[in-house]
């Protein structure tokens, strides 16, 4: 189906941040996806302070492309803060993020819009990689799953919300809920996700855990000891931000 940016069945923001490599076969692969589509996008590309070279690509990209909206940070923000500056420009009813790398099988939006039509309830629908449905092909190596999984315990001890995979890098929300949850966030970087299961007890909104099909990309490192403190140091803000709404 052509790209309807006039009106667009889903608004999917990409946050990008890239120091080297090629951004253009993964650009490619987004365009085959959404033209291979039977719904209508909006492609928003948040460039979170990426090298020279990256920024050209994606300026590029966007230039030729009436239906791709690209929002550029000079100083890297964080993926939360990106997903929250596409979130707000998004014009579809249906808003998604995912992860640049595509190591999840974009098929999984078709069935997210399909979800929120059979439930007019529903706010939003998470993926996880922990579903007993989900298939998993190249997973991480077993320190990375190790600390994963030890955060998505700690996650659920701050949330207390009975989540299989706060991190999921596929998340989609009704716009007018992903505009409640992603403003004024507490946290702009890796812990935003923990975030968004506070503000969502907060409003009252519901959310359920779809089965994803998951290939780990080597595109993006591993997450360092200071990237590993400052996640837990943001679940500490986050306990202390919305203590009264645990309950």
């Amino acid at each position: 189906m052509p790209w309807k940016f006039e009106s667009p069945d889903v608004s999917l923001v990409v946050p990008v941040y890239r120091i080297s490599g090629n951004m253009e076969p993964l650009l490619a692969a987004f365009e085959t996806y959404i033209e291979s589509s039977m719904l209508g996008f909006q492609l928003i590309i948040v460039d979170d302070g990426s090298a020279e070279a990256i920024k050209n690509q994606l300026f590029a990209f966007a230039a030729d492309r009436d239906s791709v909206t690209l929002i550029r940070h000079e100083v890297n923000q964080g993926k939360g803060g990106s997903v929250a500056d596409g979130v707000a420009v998004a014009i579809a009813p249906m808003v998604v993020f995912t992860d640049s790398e595509m190591s999840y099988d974009m098929s999984i939006i078709e069935t997210m819009h399909n979800r929120f039509k059979e439930d007019p309830s529903a706010h939003f629908l998470v993926g996880s990689r922990r579903h007993s449905d989900s298939d998993i092909k190249n997973n991480y190596n077993v320190p990375r799953r190790l600390f994963s999984w030890g955060y998505n315990l700690l996650a659920q001890a701050v949330v207390a919300i009975p989540f299989t995979d706060v991190q999921c890098g596929i998340k989609a929300f009704r716009r007018d809920a992903a505009r409640l949850l992603f403003s004024d966030l507490v946290v702009s970087r890796f812990a935003f996700d923990a975030e968004i299961f506070l503000r969502a007890k907060k409003y009252n909104l519901t959310f359920t855990e779809l089965p994803v099909t998951y290939r780990r990309m080597r595109l993006s490192p591993h997450p360092t000891i200071p990237t590993s403190i400052s996640m837990l140091a943001d679940l500490r803000r986050l306990y202390g931000a919305y203590r009264k709404h645990r309950s």
